[in-house]
């Protein structure tokens, strides 16, 4: 009886042991395939070696999920690198690969981002990545590639504000253009054309009078016909309600005009600046012009 137990024992230990040669086979197979370029072949077995073969120790199983993500960065599947690349950095985080993982994964994310016109979750991704890298990886071969991963991205943002200003600038919004073209200014002025960028920030500011003459001409229409009201109202409670209704008026016209007021000598001051600063360059000659423009306006 003991004999039969020892036996059966024996061939349980040796079954296992068999499935775990199998499945090291599987691991050591994919790792084959993966360095012989063959990365379909290798996802497949790599694939298996994670979520099927039993067995594998911490550091197998992180070599795995390593060649796996970086299969599929080197196929060009960039949403699927940045799956495994992720789950790789959230279960392993001192991988002795870790900085070049974080680098295909700020790639990954850079190669998926959409336009300038579009939204900026992606680049962010991309940067922050880097950024990291950088911070904890100091001395990696791959600081140089994330510091062109960081350009690329603040280029993008800068290029994005951009396109929000012409945007505006298109739709008739001067004083929002200008707000768009100044962050582009004071937060990427290393990205951008300055010399573009200040002279269309001095142009939108000029033409802030524009966007709003309308909604200033209602305004004025409107408190006129409340102080019409207010002299003919005898109700002295009703009356009072006309004249808060009127000061409220009187107060977003007043904003609305200082605001025309400023935008106007901060646009001339920049024109101003530009002539000085870019003297022989079309800004300088584009800015005297404007200036000469937006001056006879304002005397008439």
């Amino acid at each position: 009886m003991r004999n039969l137990i020892f036996l059966i024992m024996t061939l349980v230990i040796f079954s296992c042991a068999q499935k775990d040669f199998a499945g090291k086979n599987v691991f050591y197979r994919g790792i084959q395939l993966y360095k012989e370029g063959k990365y379909s072949e290798a996802k497949d077995l790599l694939k298996k070696s994670i979520y099927k073969v039993q067995g594998l120790t911490a550091d197998e199983l992180m070599k795995a999920r390593f060649y796996l993500a970086d299969s599929y960065y080197r196929e060009e599947q960039y949403v699927d690198a940045i799956v495994e690349f992720e789950e790789l950095i959230t279960l392993f985080p001192t991988a002795p690969f870790m900085d070049e993982a974080l680098y295909k994964l700020a790639d990954s994310y850079l190669k998926i981002s959409p336009g300038v016109d579009r939204d900026m979750t992606y680049p962010e991704k991309a940067l922050e990545k880097a950024e990291e890298l950088i911070d904890s990886y100091p001395e990696s071969k791959y600081v140089e590639k994330a510091k062109k991963i960081i350009y690329t991205v603040n280029k993008m943002k800068a290029d994005h504000l951009l396109e929000i200003a012409d945007l505006y600038e298109k739709l008739g919004k001067f004083y929002s253009a200008s707000r768009y073209y100044q962050l582009a200014h004071d937060q990427y002025g290393d990205y951008i054309n300055r010399a573009f960028v200040e002279y269309k920030l001095a142009y939108n500011l000029l033409r802030t009078k524009d966007q709003y003459d309308k909604e200033i001409k209602e305004y004025k229409e409107k408190i006129i016909t409340i102080q019409n009201k207010i002299r003919e109202e005898k109700n002295l409670e009703k009356k009072n309600v006309l004249i808060n209704r009127k000061k409220v008026l009187e107060k977003h016209l007043s904003r609305l005009e200082d605001r025309i007021k400023k935008s106007y000598e901060r646009g001339k001051s920049i024109l101003q600046y530009i002539v000085k600063n870019y003297k022989g360059t079309e800004y300088e000659k584009k800015a005297l012009n404007l200036l000469k423009k937006f001056t006879e306006v304002n005397n008439h």
